[in-house]
């Protein structure tokens, strides 16, 4: 395999940290160092036929410029916001720089949200302009139009209604005057499940760049300008500010895109013929391509030097499984939309299989008691915090300062996150302290799913809760009450199963439906999810056993 060039002194790198950042500090002049580079790539694109797109960062950077151009004409200025529902590629490096040198705010959507979804985030982020080139996408906003104001729409291509972005690109200047910009500007607003409410819309600021480049590029990934990186993240998700622009675009190296699906045979022939040095994929990728016997045997990964994971626990067995076939080491990380990485296993630290490594260099963290907000022994297990005062935090979620208060107590950020910390400083991740389900790296809340199964015909009520599964860990389940005159069957399970994927984004759809009588429910009335996960957990015993002895299941009943 390739050979990591850092190893890092853990307590060395925490004793010299410091949290300094420059005032004038924004991304868009890291990116613009970059482009005056004219040999360095930014992004290679291959797709499903066959085809592949090379872009270098001073020909993104251009491109950027005049879309920059024809948004400030467009009456788009500094803190406007722009929805950019973009796929992996070249195109969501040029609308989110070019919103960025105006001053604008990105905010990011899969293309998998549905009319309902759009609809919100448009009204609660209050969007001037809209970036799309999935005709889904398209459609779903034409049927939501009398619903929402009037934004600039711009769609890839012709298009009744809509503004061909790729023309007008070609044709505007290039010859952009930069909005001036500090650290303290807004960069995003990523919206996020919750237990209960809509989805939240998090915010952050330029310097949440800067800390990707001194937190997660340079202790975890541990980034060089010559490397070709592979992230398999989607534009709509935080992960994506994580890893393409956090720590590839921060590091002026170059990220490989695949635009088709996933295959866990696919995902060793690319990393083969492309000679990927660096990648980053889920633990359920990983989980699959574990299933690869011979995956050594048919595969050169020798130019790879290390895996990076996150988003949910990262099996023991995907450790040993790459170590015994490839060599390669799996590196774990941990961290939030809220956040930039809060722990994670640095170059040359001891990987201990299951664990998602120590507090980051730079960030003060603790485990503590839920109810008195005091640190709890070595061995037992409290909720993960992040001192209150730590500059990467987001800041706040975007008009909601009730829900911002609630995620901070005394002197600390609550992750909502339960761990136990050994006596080396090692986090062991235990469960979620809320009701999310986190399935294959989706973070799922049972507002968004509840909200579109109820709106089925047939559903008088319903609840969501995690079930636990033996390839994604998670998948959502949902109990539900029939309205008189509706009979359970197979038959309209797939129909609220579709229903659900119409409404809501496909990824939320509930895989498992038991029709129930009634749902368990407080004296004032609020559905008790703790007795239907109690329910679930013991017919699935089996299965958590399983997870439990790969380490990926840990759920406080």
């Amino acid at each position: 395999m390739g050979e990591e060039i850092a190893s890092f002194d853990y307590e060395e790198e925490r004793n010299k940290f410091n949290l300094d950042i420059p005032d004038d500090y924004n991304f868009v002049d890291t990116v613009r160092k970059w482009a005056k580079d004219r040999t360095k790539l930014m992004a290679i694109t291959e797709h499903p036929d066959g085809t592949v797109e090379r872009a270098a960062y001073w020909e993104v950077w251009d491109d950027a410029m005049r879309f920059g151009n024809i948004l400030r004409d467009s009456g788009i200025h500094k803190g406007d916001r722009v929805l950019v529902m973009l796929p992996r590629g070249v195109d969501v490096y040029v609308a989110s720089i070019g919103v960025w040198a105006i001053g604008g705010v990105v905010v990011p959507g899969t293309i998998m949200l549905r009319g309902a979804d759009i609809e919100y985030r448009i009204l609660d982020a209050e969007v001037k302009a809209l970036v799309t080139d999935d005709p889904t996408v398209a459609d779903e906003l034409d049927g939501i139009k009398n619903k929402i104001p009037m934004i600039n729409l711009f769609f890839y291509g012709k298009r009744e209604g809509w503004r061909d972005f790729q023309q007008e690109v070609g044709s505007a200047s290039r010859d952009l005057k930069l909005e001036k910009l500090t650290a303290s500007d807004p960069l995003t607003i990523n919206y996020t499940s919750g237990t209960t409410g809509a989805p939240k819309g998090v915010l952050h600021d330029h310097s949440l760049m800067y800390w990707f480049d001194r937190l997660n590029r340079y202790y975890w990934w541990n980034t060089q300008p010559d490397e070709l990186c592979w992230a398999t993240t989607e534009p709509g998700w935080a992960k994506w500010y994580w890893a393409p622009f956090g720590a590839i675009l921060n590091g002026g190296a170059t990220n490989f895109h695949y635009s088709g699906r996933f295959g866990p045979e696919k995902w060793f022939e690319l990393l083969d013929r492309w000679r990927i040095n660096r990648a980053c994929m889920t633990p359920t990728e990983l989980r699959a391509m574990a299933t690869v016997d011979d995956a050594g045997e048919r595969y050169d990964l020798k130019e790879l030097k290390v895996i990076l994971t996150a988003g949910e626990p990262c099996t023991p067995s995907i450790i040993s499984f790459f170590d015994e076939k490839f060599g390669i080491a799996v590196r774990d990380g941990y961290g939030q939309t809220e956040t930039c990485v809060i722990a994670c296993n640095l170059p040359g630290m001891e990987i201990k299989p299951g664990s998602m490594g120590r507090f980051t260099p730079g960030v003060e963290g603790a485990i503590v008691d839920p109810d008195t907000g005091e640190k709890v022994p070595t061995g037992e297990t409290g909720i993960i915090v992040v001192a209150a005062d730590h500059p990467m935090l987001f800041k706040g979620y975007h008009k909601k300062p009730e829900k911002t208060a609630e995620c901070f107590v005394g002197n600390w950020y609550l992750t909502e996150d339960l761990a136990m910390m050994d006596e080396a400083g090692y986090i062991w991740f235990d469960s979620r302290a809320d009701d999310i389900c986190i399935s294959s790296g989706y973070r799922i809340g049972p507002f968004e799913v509840e909200s579109a199964v109820n709106s089925h015909e047939a559903v008088l009520e319903c609840a969501m809760i995690p079930s636990p599964d033996p390839i994604r860990g998670e998948v959502v389940k949902v109990f539900v009450v029939l309205r008189e005159g509706y009979e359970p069957s197979d038959k309209l399970v797939k129909d609220i199963q579709q229903h659900a994927k119409q409404v809501t984004a496909p990824y939320k759809y509930p895989r498992d439906i038991e029709f129930v009588e009634e749902l368990p429910k407080t004296i004032s009335s609020k559905i008790k999810r703790k007795e239907l996960r109690i329910m679930e957990f013991e017919k699935k015993r089996d299965v958590i056993e399983k997870l439990k002895e790969e380490g990926l299941w840990g759920r406080l009943n």
